[in-house]
């Protein structure tokens, strides 16, 4: 068990550092506000935890397309350029 969690978080972190590049390599080239890569980051990875819980408790995809309408919709407004 002690392996497979090993593994689990060993790939979060590296889905982390990639998110991290991606947001950083964005807000230098003025395509995203923002000054620190970790917030964007960390707000994504949000939504995608919301989404896989709504997966795994309701078990339908009209909630699941709803959350992430809505989750995006905020998200994309505080990270955008586009006013």
């Amino acid at each position: 068990m002690k392996e497979i969690e090993k593994n689990i978080i060993d790939i979060e972190q590296q889905v982390k550092e990639s998110l991290e590049k991606k947001f950083s390599e964005w807000i230098e080239a003025k395509v995203i506000y923002g000054t620190d890569p970790q917030i964007p980051t960390i707000a994504y990875i949000g939504i995608i935890d919301a989404i896989m819980v709504e997966l795994v408790y309701t078990n339908s995809l009209k909630k699941v397309e709803d959350r992430l309408e809505a989750s995006w919709k905020v998200f994309w407004r505080g990270i955008s350029l586009e006013r």
